[in-house]
């Protein structure tokens, strides 16, 4: 046999292999989108509440991916903006362990905090099987490339981990170039660059795609099209005449108040991406051994939040409960779970499901999800810690720690100490506040907390406002530097000293705000 006829062979022989492994792995991909309320889809996330899904909003990919697969009520995010939960997401712990708590953490950037050392969810199932190929479009998790954490495809640009963009706004971030009118928020990108890959690998390797949406996040945009087919739909409950200005009105000075014709146009877009993997898994064969995740970064934006209390920024309900749907073999179909979950479990969970035999990454936070993917509300999540915390010790907003353990919630605020206590289970819009009733109930949860956040040496509220001082002090120093140099530049101009005077004044009295804003917040003001 000729040396060309046994390469041949063995590149078939290889090419069985490949796909015999293909076969015994399973296929994963999570849909993230960025600020997506518990209750904006058609889906209703608890079946005995008809305010948990919108009234106006169309998703029905989202809606078939529920009836083959099983629904979360009670589904949590790990922190109330995007930035913490990108990074807990991506390595099974929460924020506070990871030291990243909210969106700009000046500690965190103080500390030159990387985790590219992190075992991430594309290390795990390539330590389950190295053929897995992994892939990761869309918003990143802030300061980390993609590509340094386990990901093969990425569509991150010369090797930044901004994207080329911010919120999905720009061709070029730096250049400011904005995207054309067809391509809003980057989602009929995120849709080809999803499917494009789904077409290449499904079927050849196993592998895992994570498609991180820049919609809904303000500001928002969406296709004229689906702007106006929401504009001819039936009014939602929550809609005003306001909310239906035209173009032609907006431009004549008319203000609109709430964007919700965008809104729903982007939440439909997104659902369009969805309709458009699973079509694409489908036509491999491999629908029957994927999962499909759908889930939000953090609470809804927009008001009202459905039934919850609060939203996006706050840790009410609100701000951490979200949609999550997923579908994938053996999973319970057309079923809704009440078995709280958090997303940091989702990497122990695709260490379980991909039969990966190394040992778990240490330290993690979340469990798998197995046993209530197969049994529903019989089933159990085992975590190597007590209940959820939130450790959110925020310069901008009321810095609290919340921990939710079994029926309860117990939130604190970091300053005054000040305690509410819900029973969320049978009060999930946080009507009632429990604490005057049940001292020792909070005790034990606080008890609990406290053991937590010690043994993570949680960020403390104290340090987190001298580094935001700290930093509006050296964006001053770098101002009045800057100053210095154009005044020296302009050899006596008196147009562009007197730019650079304004541009300096503009920028000490921006610095000021920020300083006393933070001085307001420490005052530690009721939440």
């Amino acid at each position: 046999m000729g040396s060309f006829m046994r390469t041949v062979i063995a590149l078939i022989l290889a090419t069985i292999a490949l796909q015999a492994d293909a076969a015994e792995r399973p296929n994963f991909i999570i849909v993230y989108v960025d600020d997506l309320g518990w209750a904006d889809t058609s889906v209703k996330m608890m079946d005995s509440d008809p305010d948990s899904a919108s009234d106006f909003h169309q998703t029905p990919h989202l809606e078939e991916l529920a009836r083959r697969g099983m629904k979360f009520s009670c589904a949590y995010a790990p922190a109330p903006t995007c930035t913490p939960s990108r990074k807990s997401i991506q390595f099974g712990k929460t924020p506070g362990r990871l030291q990243y708590t909210f969106v700009h953490d000046v500690l965190a950037l103080q500390r030159k905090l990387k985790w590219k050392d992190e075992a991430s969810l594309a290390d795990v199932v390539k330590t389950a099987d190295s053929s897995y190929i992994t892939a990761h479009f869309g918003k990143g998790m802030s300061g980390e490339q993609m590509g340094t954490i386990g990901y093969d495809v990425t569509d991150e640009v010369d090797g930044t981990a901004d994207n080329g963009n911010f919120h999905g706004e720009y061709v070029s971030l730096k250049y400011r170039v904005p995207l054309p009118p067809d391509n809003p928020k980057r989602m009929a990108s995120l849709k080809k660059s999803s499917v494009d890959f789904v077409n290449e690998h499904g079927g050849k390797r196993p592998f895992f795609m994570m498609v991180s949406h820049y919609a809904v996040h303000v500001p928002h945009a969406a296709r004229a099209d689906l702007i106006e087919k929401y504009r001819n739909l039936p009014r939602g409950k929550h809609l005003t005449d306001d909310d239906y200005l035209s173009v032609e009105e907006l431009s004549k000075g008319k203000k609109i108040s709430s964007w919700r014709l965008q809104y729903a146009a982007m939440v439909d877009e997104v659902d369009e991406g969805l309709g458009a993997i699973v079509d694409a898994v489908r036509k491999t064969g491999q629908l029957e051994n994927t999962y499909i995740i759908y889930t939000s970064d953090n609470g809804g934006g927009l008001t009202p939040n459905g039934p919850l209390r609060g939203g996006k920024a706050n840790l009410y309900e609100g701000g951490l409960r979200v949609p999550f749907v997923v579908d994938g073999p053996g999973i319970k179909s057309g079923m809704q779970c009440d078995v709280p979950i958090v997303q940091w479990d989702l990497l122990p969970t695709l260490h379980d499901l991909s039969a990966s035999d190394s040992a778990l990454p240490e330290r993690l936070d979340g469990g798998s999800l197995r046993s209530v993917l197969e049994h529903g509300n019989e089933g159990k999540v085992a975590r190597p810690v007590e209940g959820f915390v939130f450790h959110y010790p925020c310069y901008f907003a009321p810095p609290l720690s919340v921990i939710r353990l079994g029926d309860y919630k117990l939130m604190e605020h970091l300053l005054t100490g000040e305690q509410k206590l819900f029973n969320v289970v049978a009060d999930y819009q946080e009507k009632t506040n429990l604490i005057g009733q049940q001292p020792q109930k909070a005790r034990e949860l606080k008890e609990s907390m406290s053991r937590y956040l010690e043994s993570i040496d949680a960020e403390d509220i104290q340090d987190v406002y001298k580094a935001r001082f700290a930093e509006l002090d050296l964006f001053e120093s770098v101002a009045r530097r800057v100053h210095v140099q154009s005044i020296n530049q302009a050899k006596g101009d008196r147009n562009v000293i007197a730019d650079a005077d304004a541009r300096l004044a503009k920028d000490l009295i921006r610095f000021n705000k920020n300083r006393e804003e933070c001085r307001l917040k420490m005052r530690g003001k009721t939440f």
